[in-house]
């Protein structure tokens, strides 16, 4: 498909849309965990860290999954066309492994958090 200069190829880009699909399962999975922690954060009477659980699922699919599906899908069909594309490919990876970074580093805090609080008392 052409989009005005430049081919938009959504669908041969398919092992780039099932990781993206997987970021997103793994999104879902973290806003249900985030319900869990929370109902355990609750009932060791500790403040509640899960919202930086669904930030984290949220940076997931917002900086990593959609710049990754654009990058295969609109990037690399045209490198060969115009020389600025490689910027924004190196763009995008970097906000894509930012925002993966800032992902683990937002479940890893309230996961370590909870696991402090409930072996100071064992």
């Amino acid at each position: 498909m052409v989009i005005g200069d430049y081919y938009f190829d959504p669908l041969t880009s398919s092992p780039a849309l099932f990781l993206d699909l997987g970021f997103v399962l793994l999104a879902i999975a973290l806003f249900w965990f985030a319900r869990i922690l929370g109902g355990l954060l609750e009932i060791i009477q500790k403040p509640p860290l899960e919202n930086m659980v669904r930030v984290a699922g949220w940076l997931l699919i917002l900086t990593f999954a959609i710049p990754h599906y654009l990058t295969r899908a609109l990037i690399y069909p045209n490198l060969n066309a115009d020389q600025g594309f490689w910027t924004i490919l190196y763009a995008f990876r970097t906000v894509s492994s930012v925002g993966l970074l800032m992902a683990a580093t937002l479940v890893f805090i309230p996961v370590f958090l909870y696991w402090r609080w409930c072996n100071e008392y064992a």
